[in-house]
């Protein structure tokens, strides 16, 4: 239970960071990050299996054996999934008047994903035990889809800026 408390924590600590309103860089809305999330979290599955299959498929190609190809699809699944959950937050996020980049996605999701891969590899090893798995389940099932596609967001959103020349000018922003 203390495990789904951190995690619940950390999560919170995490959507709750304050965005640059300050700044001269584009204002961000709720409803905009809140996509960027929620598709991110869409594309990444879709990117850990598609990642898998098509390494696993060229490992095979190359004359990779049994256990080879397993360990390739293994990463490339990983790394399907940083790649394609940073394409929503830049996607959304690019639209309009403003620029980013995805690099810096591809960075923020890295970040999650190596989160998610943690609490997996935790899982696992707090899994041996005789009690039942509930609530512990959900919340971290929940935090290892949403990891990388709030790092994506959080990295794309760090990197947004207004395009050359068509920034509104400082007096129309206040």
């Amino acid at each position: 239970m203390r495990l789904s408390f951190l995690l619940a924590l950390a999560v919170s600590l995490v959507a709750a960071a304050p965005v640059r309103a300050q700044s001269d860089d584009p204002p961000l809305t709720g409803t905009k990050v809140a996509g960027e999330i929620a598709l991110g979290a869409v594309a990444g599955p879709v990117g850990f299996v598609g990642g898998g299959l098509a390494t696993r498929w060229v490992a095979r190609r190359v004359g990779a054996g049994e256990e080879g190809a397993s360990r390739a699809a293994y990463w490339g699944a990983w790394t399907g999934m940083a790649l394609a959950t940073a394409a929503p937050p830049t996607l959304i996020g690019t639209r309009g008047v403003t620029t980013g980049s995805y690099a810096a996605a591809v960075g923020g999701a890295a970040v999650g994903t190596l989160g998610s891969w943690a609490l997996v590899r935790l899982n696992l090893w707090a899994g041996a035990g005789t009690e039942p798995c509930r609530v512990r389940c959900v919340v971290s099932t929940a935090a290892v889809v949403l990891l990388p596609s709030i790092g994506a967001t959080v990295g794309f959103n760090l990197s947004r800026k207004y395009e050359a020349g068509r920034a509104p000018d400082a007096a129309a922003r206040r």
